[in-house]
């Protein structure tokens, strides 16, 4: 039994030490900020995705799926998703960051993580 919890022991030791010994400091999100508009708006039952366009008047745009964002209005709370300030034309920032694709591994996808509702200019 000792030798067993020593080999446990043992492993642990040497796979912390692979991971440098400190796991939680390698892990961080690099987010890029993009500020527009969300030009199309699309909700289909729990999916969100928008249009995003630094041109207000654009009738397309790069498509974001914001569902499962944490959102605000301007700089109010942070809220759970669904985001709900969302309309035709309202001003936003998008935090974006890329991510793993779960279905896909190794291929990387762009993820909304944060989204503001600002006021327009």
């Amino acid at each position: 039994m000792r030798r067993t919890i020593a080999i446990g022991i043992v492993a642990c030791g040497v796979t912390l030490a692979a991971c440098g010994g400190n796991i939680a400091a390698d892990a961080s999100l690099d987010i890029e900020t993009k500020t527009g508009y969300a030009v199309i708006v699309e909700q289909i039952a729990d999916q969100i995705s928008i249009g995003f366009s630094t041109d207000r008047d654009a009738v397309a745009g790069e498509a974001y799926d914001v569902a499962q964002a944490i959102w605000r209005v301007e700089e109010g709370p942070w809220n759970e998703p669904p985001v709900s300030c969302l309309g035709r034309g309202q001003r936003v920032q998008l935090g974006i960051t890329m991510v793993e694709n779960e279905g896909r591994p190794g291929l990387l996808m762009e993820r909304v993580v944060w989204l503001v509702c600002l006021a327009p200019e």
